[in-house]
């Protein structure tokens, strides 16, 4: 397989390389962030956002999609749940309620905090990305109280792509008062492979 990943340092990129290490598949990656919004780029991702990838010369884009389709393609190390069993509706349930509930609030305080050029920016609305955000890691710290990891209580890419914007959350000190969340990551970090920044 011919993997090209476009990434960019501890962005969202960050969860396909994560995912590559640990599947062990060989890829070539191109860390440049004068591609962002260039022909080149865009021709595999809409917008000429990073992650993007060239899979066998196929484009993909979206983070979670390419973790998955890593994933699928090395079966022997088991990192995600076959699909179609209870555990793959599981793995989408989790990942789908990271986006929608945890971090689409966090990009929406980046957005407004640096993103954007000043005069762009609703910093109003911050405050409220904070309490919108700890509703859906109350959730999660609740069910990380009694569950080591999210599917089949064992490490997988579901982990990966969550694990990510609940360490992205940390350095925004939004998960300080969350000991589950907190013991959670500390797991994270203790693998091999983990790419998550302290």
């Amino acid at each position: 397989m011919d993997i090209t990943l476009y990434e960019m340092g501890t962005s969202r990129s960050l969860r396909c390389r994560w995912t590559l290490k640990e599947t062990g598949l060989e890829y070539k990656s191109i860390d440049d962030r004068s591609l962002l919004r260039s022909n080149e780029l865009k021709k595999i991702h809409p917008l000429g956002k990073m992650p993007a990838a060239l899979i066998d010369g196929r484009p993909l884009f979206e983070s979670s999609a390419i973790c998955d389709y890593i994933a699928d393609q090395a079966k022997e190390v088991n990192l995600i749940a076959k699909t179609g069993t209870w555990s793959r509706a599981l793995h989408n349930q989790w990942v789908l309620f990271n986006f929608t509930e945890l971090e689409a609030w966090l990009w929406s305080t980046a957005v407004n905090s640096f993103v954007l050029p000043e005069d762009e920016r609703i910093p109003d609305c911050i405050p409220q990305n904070a309490k919108m955000f700890k509703k859906g890691a109350s959730s999660i710290d609740q069910y990380l109280a009694n569950n080591d990891y999210f599917v089949e209580n064992r490490f997988t890419v579901t982990d990966i792509i969550i694990g990510y914007t609940l360490n992205w959350a940390r350095r925004m000190e939004l998960v300080k008062d969350y000991k589950s969340i907190n013991l959670y990551l500390e797991r994270l970090f203790l693998r091999e492979h983990c790419e998550l920044p302290r």
